[in-house]
């Protein structure tokens, strides 16, 4: 038996074979866009409601304690600015999770590049990010807090939040393919994610000895690095750094579990 191989390197291969793909991920994410709002009574509306309920429990129940903790920011839109980024990570990660085994008949009729499905998972719900970031661009500016030039870096941080996202869906996605608990799994793990960033408390108010350890969340540089840029304050590049290092081996890790589990994925799910 003879197998035909692409030339070159394996990875050099592989960026070629989802360069080549990039048509059929468009067209999966707006199959994903598609199904997710068809027959919904509010539709691209419910990206502003998803973070705008969560703000105004979180407010009611933690303002008079956090509100002087935020100095200049007001709570309900430091609440606001951490759950939009959170609420696509989220949304993005639990729905990429059952991408392989929701589309198993795909996968067991034709090849295509496998981590395509989770990426377009993800890629669905940057249109909510996007709709909830120009609300909260709004609040901004009617609360003192007008265009500046650090807005400009607000795509590099959504740029890097959909990576983080697409990575963790890819590793949610092989693991639930592995173990079918796993899809209960998932959700729980996120909201437990949640509590580990600051999304609705800041760093200042955690012990002494756990702010040096909040870093390598890869969730907190891509929060505060929002904020930051919304709210006009300086960038903490500590925080950024260990960010960065803790995607990197999330990147390492998960590309080996795919790596060891794409060949026998039809058979999988």
């Amino acid at each position: 038996m003879t197998v035909i191989t692409p030339q070159g390197t394996p990875f050099a291969a592989k960026v070629v074979e989802y360069r080549q793909s990039a048509t059929l991920l468009v067209f999966l994410t707006l199959r994903d866009l598609r199904l997710r709002y068809r027959h919904t009574l509010l539709g691209i509306l419910w990206a502003v409601v998803q973070p705008l309920l969560p703000m105004l429990i979180l407010t009611t129940v933690f303002s008079h304690t956090l509100r002087r903790e935020t100095g200049a920011i007001p709570y309900p839109l430091f609440v606001f600015a951490g759950l939009a980024p959170w609420m696509f990570v989220a949304n993005a990660v639990n729905s990429a999770s059952g991408s392989f085994i929701n589309n198993h008949n795909l996968l067991n009729k034709v090849y295509f590049p496998r981590g395509i499905l989770p990426a377009a998972a993800v890629l669905a719900f940057v249109v909510d990010w996007l709709v909830t970031t120009v609300v909260l661009i709004g609040l901004c500016a009617a609360n003192g807090f007008g265009p500046r030039l650090s807005w400009l870096a607000l795509p590099a941080v959504a740029a890097a939040g959909v990576f983080i996202a697409a990575i963790a869906g890819l590793g949610a996605a092989s693991l639930a393919a592995l173990f079918r608990d796993m899809k209960t799994v998932v959700p729980f793990l996120v909201q437990v994610w949640m509590y580990a960033t600051p999304v609705f408390y800041p760093i200042d108010v955690l012990p002494r000895a756990v702010r040096p350890l909040i870093g390598f969340n890869p969730m907190t540089g891509i929060v505060e690095t929002f904020r930051a840029c919304l709210f006009h304050q300086p960038l903490n590049w500590t925080l950024i750094a260990q960010s960065a290092a803790a995607v990197l081996v999330l990147t390492v890790g998960v590309a080996v579990l795919f790596h060891a589990l794409e060949a026998d994925l039809a058979e999988q799910v």
